[in-house]
């Protein structure tokens, strides 16, 4: 897989992850908001939520009905009693029952207790339904608070004194201790006096607020009741704190509901921000790591360190001490091989590049002493012509203007050839190429190289094919390659050296002419810097013909017209050059 597509991968498999961790913070939220949302519910309203849930979770048993144990608690905690009856109003099963509470009931005084027609110390509340193919009843009951307060007030608080009311010790003591209060409203609701009155009461009451606070005891801090006397106009009131449930807000303007919204929303944003945090930090760990190597790498190698940054032990980051990939570097392999690759590369060029200047220092030593020899002759045989002394005879005139010739051609070649490779360099392309029939046209060019006195007779041998071989090719170029190999081979070779040309076609139609000599060969390093335009493998001094530039300027005359030029040789086996065409398309 290549790294775009394993990155993507990567990035879309995490961002999945996160979209799911997010979904199941989101899920727990929504689960922990409707959970703690019923437990309110049920515990403001148990009288309705409380009692449908109880027989909806009932089972039925070997004794009989058996409720939940947690709804059982929250009777207790609302300091309740159950009762389950039968269909003949028996109770058949009690729990957390006060001995005041029958045990047996007929119609009329059940529905007398619901209806309030009929005395009784405890608001009862009935729920009824058919389940398990038989109707359950269930009676709760939790005792009544306010009514019996108010009743003592309104019976016994009759004084007052400062706004203060009087109550006897005992019912203000009861009404102290549940945290509740009192209060005497006169004919336009306004406070006459008050017993332990919160400040969040109202000291003056409209209609509307009255009946609201009576009416919707839930919606505010306290619950209350009221009895108004008709003989005197004036209002009792008894309030009692919201806490017998124990989840409502003692904060009016945020409900105990929406604070249970707000923490579960503040939970799920301070849950996704974690998770996200840690996704950035596992994100920086996996792929902020490798990317400062790579920079720190591509740093160093801007500084012409050419060695991937190691750690304390001398080994790579980004590699194990078997070889290979940490495994956050593993996504990167690709980037990573390259990196390995350039460096290797640049390693190289830096030491050839060493190699390069050393040779062109070499060959300007060479070059320079190439070029002194020939004119000191020049300027010897210049300076003799020029003396008075001496009266030279027309022949020996003409002997040292023709040194002096011989010399300035030297140098001439010597110029000629250095100005080529620099042309060469700089991309030079062959003139208009021309259509030859090789077979004869090597034969003639050979013949004229071999009319070099300096090199002996019958050393070049030709092996012509039988048929004819039409290449396309610019001949002054292509006679200064022959005759540039031609003098390699035999010049630097001993006497006895024989040179064999061979000129063929390949089944492509491709054109290859091998230059094989059985000379004294050449060793690797000689052969593989042979077409170098710096490296001479010879002593410069060794012949006066040539410039020590013949190969480097074959190879790019070569390639210019289009052709490839190999070289193959080993120490005591002789040298074999091989220029190649491809086939003309």
């Amino acid at each position: 897989m290549k790294i775009r597509s394993r990155l993507t991968l990567r990035f879309v498999l995490h961002s999945a992850i996160a979209g799911l961790v997010v979904l199941l913070i989101a899920a727990v939220t929504v689960y922990w908001v409707l959970m703690r949302l019923s437990e309110i519910n049920l515990s403001d309203n148990f009288a309705s939520v409380g009692l449908e849930r109880l027989v909806e979770s009932s089972k039925l048993g070997e004794d009989g009905i058996v409720f939940d144990r947690k709804l059982l608690e929250q009777v207790k905690h609302n300091n309740g009693w159950l009762q389950s009856l039968d269909e003949n109003g028996k109770v058949e099963k009690s729990y957390n029952k006060p001995s005041d509470v029958p045990v047996q009931y007929n119609p009329g005084e059940l529905a007398a207790y619901w209806r309030l027609q009929k005395d009784f110390p405890y608001d009862v509340y009935l729920w009824i339904q058919e389940k398990y193919g038989r109707v359950y009843t269930l009676l709760y009951g939790v005792p009544k608070e306010l009514e019996p307060l108010l009743q003592a007030v309104s019976e016994e608080g009759s004084a007052y004194l400062d706004g203060r009311l009087i109550l006897p010790e005992k019912i203000g003591s009861r009404i102290r201790a549940r945290g509740g209060y009192a209060q005497l409203l006169d004919p336009e609701g306004r406070e006459l006096a008050a017993l332990n009155r919160p400040e969040s009461i109202p000291g003056t009451y409209t209609v509307q607020e009255l009946a609201l606070r009576s009416k919707y005891p839930e919606r505010y801090e306290y619950r209350m009741d009221f009895a108004y006397d008709e003989n005197t106009g004036r209002t009792w009131v008894v309030g009692l704190p919201n806490k017998a449930e124990g989840h409502s807000s003692k904060n009016p303007l945020i409900s105990a509901e929406m604070r249970i919204v707000l923490i579960g929303i503040a939970g799920m944003l301070g849950a996704v921000l974690l998770i996200f945090a840690l996704l950035s930090f596992l994100n920086a760990l996996r792929f902020g790591t490798p990317m400062f190597h790579m920079l720190a790498w591509l740093d160093s190698l801007g500084r012409g360190a050419y060695d991937e940054p190691a750690d304390r032990n001398g080994r790579p980051r980004s590699r194990l001490s078997s070889g290979k990939w940490r495994r956050r570097y593993s996504t990167f392999a690709e980037v990573m091989l390259s990196m390995d690759q350039l460096t290797v590369i640049l390693r190289h060029d830096e030491e050839r590049r060493r190699q390069t200047e050393t040779l062109r220092e070499e060959w300007i030593t060479g070059i320079t002493h190439d070029l002194k020899t020939p004119l000191s002759s020049i300027k010897g045989y210049a300076h003799l012509l020029a003396e008075d002394a001496y009266d030279w005879s027309p022949e020996e005139v003409r002997k040292f203007s023709a040194i002096m010739l011989e010399k300035s051609a030297h140098m001439d070649t010597l110029i000629s050839d250095l100005a080529m490779t620099y042309r060469q360099r700089s991309g030079i392309h062959a003139p208009q190429m021309e259509e030859v029939e090789m077979n004869a046209w090597l034969g003639n060019a050979l013949i004229q190289a071999a009319a070099n006195p300096e090199y002996g007779e019958g050393r070049i041998i030709y092996q012509a094919p039988d048929q004819e071989i039409t290449a396309s090719i610019y001949r002054p170029w292509m006679e200064r390659v022959v005759g540039n190999l031609t003098a390699n081979a035999l010049l630097h070779n001993s006497s006895d050296t024989r040179l064999t040309v061979t000129l063929s076609e390949g089944a492509d139609g491709g054109l290859t002419i091998i230059f094989r000599d059985n000379g004294q060969g050449m060793d690797e390093q000689t052969a593989a810097n042979l077409f170098e335009r710096y490296y001479r493998g010879g002593d410069t001094a060794s012949t006066t013909n040539g410039s020590g530039l013949g190969m480097a300027i074959s190879k790019g005359l070569v390639e210019a017209m289009g052709g490839q030029i190999t070289v193959s040789s080993a120490p005591g086996k002789g040298t074999e050059i091989r220029l190649s065409w491809d086939a003309q398309k």
